[in-house]
């Protein structure tokens, strides 16, 4: 266990490893709040970004992505945060998606995570995943917030009710952020509770630095709640 000393919020930290149904290994960071007697928390799930290409991603990955940016942005929701290693090169991949799906029921199985307040989020490839599993498991998330990734248009085309904060750099030279910006536009315009915030000067890697608007994100998720309530 390793207690994240910088962070006041999470309880504490661990890196972690479950068997999947067909027996394959995912691993995934976590950090748990202090959670009182009694209470649901919220539950974020973290799609990590790309590794080298033709390269598997080094072990517990997620963990890094998790502790570079969801801890710094989105501890003050008061969540557990679990963030797995991709199984396969892409986030949407049917490998991928049937894993995600075990990881949220093995913690929602092991923590009191309010099952209304699930969220999805993911920089640059997994920013692509988090579009591609909201809209593919409506019923499941809550909200999904997208950092520098674009939609495909699977995603973008099967999109259903699930509100959507969308993040990118303004001076992304690797994923430009007009794709993200059109589709939270379009979504808004079919009545989708959705908003684009576009970081001036920000560039693709530069992940730490979407850690402030990442944060923003926070009032909007209790707003989304609020209004569902």
């Amino acid at each position: 266990m390793i207690v994240l000393l910088s962070w006041a919020v999470p309880a504490w930290s661990e890196a972690q490893t479950l068997t999947l149904e067909d027996g394959t290994l995912l691993r995934y960071g976590l950090t748990v709040p202090e959670i009182a007697p009694g209470e649901r928390v919220p539950l974020v799930l973290g799609l990590h970004y790309g590794w080298s290409l033709g390269q598997t991603p080094p072990a517990y990955y997620g963990r890094d992505y998790m502790d570079i940016l969801l801890v710094r942005g989105l501890g003050e929701l008061n969540a557990v945060i679990v963030a797995p290693d991709s199984l396969a090169s892409r986030w949407s991949d049917p490998i991928n998606d049937a894993a995600l799906l075990q990881l949220v029921a093995a913690i929602r199985d092991d923590f009191p995570v309010d099952p209304d307040r699930i969220v999805v989020t993911g920089f640059s490839l997994g920013g692509m995943g988090a579009w591609s599993f909201a809209a593919r498991h409506p019923d499941l998330v809550s909200a999904a917030i997208p950092m520098a990734g674009r939609p495909s248009d699977e995603a973008f085309d099967n999109w259903e009710n699930v509100p959507v904060y969308a993040i990118h750099g303004g001076a992304d030279e690797l994923v430009p952020p007009s794709p993200a910006r059109e589709a939270e536009a379009a979504l808004a315009d079919r009545g989708v509770a959705a908003a684009f915030v576009e970081v001036p000067g920000l560039s693709h890697f530069e992940t730490v630095r979407y850690a402030d608007a990442l944060n923003d994100a926070i009032a909007w998720l209790h707003g989304v709640w609020s209004s569902a309530d």
